[in-house]
């Protein structure tokens, strides 16, 4: 007797914030680590569905602190296609340079500010710059202080209307104009005609991108920072998502 023909496994199209939505944010975003069986998880999940991360974090940082190597990877709030499939991209070769350049020049204009700000944090990104207050107690005053002197540095070295600055997390982010997560969510959905997609984030920027998808997916919150009204789901934590996320490795 011949079995049953086994069902065919949904076309789903999983687009993946990391940090606040897969990982907990740390002090440090260096630390920001998976723990093994969420690691494999993702594995398996990208196994079995397309799955991208769109993150604010560039591409070899993500690599470095998730383990995720093999994922693609829309970086730098949609600047970087990092092994996106479908012959995606989003920057030229000559938008790539051009940031590459400028944000090595902001990286040297604001480092020293770890010495004025005891316990901030500034990355070194290849195409952006941001700096992270995580952990920190501020006054007001204080917080205004840190933004007044990030601003006048980063106007100082930067080429005029081609950077933005956004307020983040407890964090301030340089980032490159007309690019970001829900440009390049749009841009990935066309490339994928006839898949469900599920998004999932945690702040403005993947709210953004939430609108995007519409009613065409499903859109999920994780933490507290995007209205109820803008996800279809809502999750407390990283930990409570991944736990309902490993459903998928069983379909």
């Amino acid at each position: 007797m011949k079995s049953a023909p086994r069902a065919r496994a949904p076309k789903l199209l999983f687009l993946l914030d990391y940090d606040g939505t897969l990982a907990d944010f740390t002090h440090n975003p260096e630390k920001s680590h998976l723990s093994a069986k969420s690691l494999d998880m993702l594995n398996e999940l990208s196994r079995r569905f397309p799955v991208i991360l769109v993150t604010g974090r560039y591409a070899a940082s993500l690599r470095r602190v998730s383990g995720l190597n093999r994922i693609p990877i829309a970086g730098t709030h949609g600047f970087e296609a990092n092994l996106l499939p479908k012959g995606i991209h989003f920057a030229t070769k000559k938008q790539e340079n051009l940031y590459r350049r400028e944000a090595l020049g902001l990286w040297e204009a604001v480092k020293d500010m770890t010495r004025l700000f005891p316990g901030i944090h500034i990355e070194k990104k290849p195409f952006s710059s941001t700096l992270h207050y995580r952990g920190l107690k501020l006054t007001g005053r204080e917080e205004k202080a840190i933004w007044g002197e990030y601003r006048k540095r980063f106007a100082a070295v930067v080429t005029p209307g081609a950077w933005e600055l956004h307020p983040g997390k407890k964090m301030i982010e340089a980032l490159p104009k007309g690019f970001n997560k829900a440009k390049a969510v749009e841009k990935i959905l066309r490339a994928y005609p006839g898949y469900l997609p599920i998004l999932a984030g945690d702040d403005h920027a993947d709210q953004l991108a939430m609108r995007v998808v519409g009613k065409k997916g499903l859109k999920i919150a994780v933490g507290d920072r995007i209205p109820v009204k803008e996800a279809d789901l809502l999750f407390p934590s990283p930990p409570a998502f991944i736990n309902w996320l490993k459903n998928f490795t069983e379909i």
